[in-house]
Order: C-alpha cells, then structure tokens, then sequence
C-alpha cells in the first residue's frame, strides 16, 4: 500500500488467494491512510490466483475510497474482477496504468456532466 497524493496504490503480491481477513486488513490500511476523507484507489491486481467468495463480497460492499480502479497485466485479471460492476463505488477495470490515474483523479462531477 503506498499514498500516492492524490490517491492510494494497493499491489495484490502474484499467485496470491485473497481472503476476507486480507479484504478487512486493506479495508482498515485504506481508512487509516485517509484521514481527511475518502479518496481514489489505484488496485494492481497482478497475477493473484484466487479470490474468495468472502473477499469478492467485501470487495463490492466497500465503500472506503472514492472510486476504486482496477488494473491488471493480463485477462485473467479482467475475469477475477468481473464482480466489480456491482461495486459500491464508481469502478472501472484498466490494462493500462495511465488511463486508470486519469480516470482515478479526474472530476467526477465533470463525467457526471458528460452523461447527462
């Protein structure tokens, strides 16, 4: 987990199995690291071997970030993350690291703007 400034940056190790007790444990970094408010999430998924039913659950409940942005190397990544549309919080998944900053610390009421 690293602050970013104008975001926090979480990096799943590769060939991990994310638990529930690992979802709480960044949950609770995540709170801490923010302690004037909510702000984006930068996640690199990596190459992460599983994810649990639990950890997909706390996944989508959260609501510690602003809006999270998942980003991964591979397809792998996209599939482990389908989940994330029913997500909370505004969350998008990216294969480019660029793209998910921009998106992460633009104006989310200037996309609001662009829908309506």
């Amino acid at each position: 987990m690293s602050d970013e400034g104008g975001f926090l940056r979480v990096r799943w190790a590769r060939g991990v199995t994310m638990d529930a007790d690992d979802v709480r444990s960044r949950i609770s970094e995540i709170t801490e690291m923010s302690p004037r408010g909510k702000r984006p999430l930068l996640v690199h998924i990596g190459l992460v071997a599983r994810i649990t039913p639990e950890a997909k659950q706390l996944l989508v409940e959260d609501t510690s970030s602003t809006r999270v942005a998942i980003l991964s190397e591979d397809e792998v990544g996209r599939v482990l993350t389908a989940f994330n549309h029913r997500s909370a919080m505004p969350s998008r998944y990216f294969s480019n690291e660029r793209e998910a900053i921009t998106w992460l610390t633009e104006d989310p009421t200037r996309e609001a703007d662009a829908v309506e």
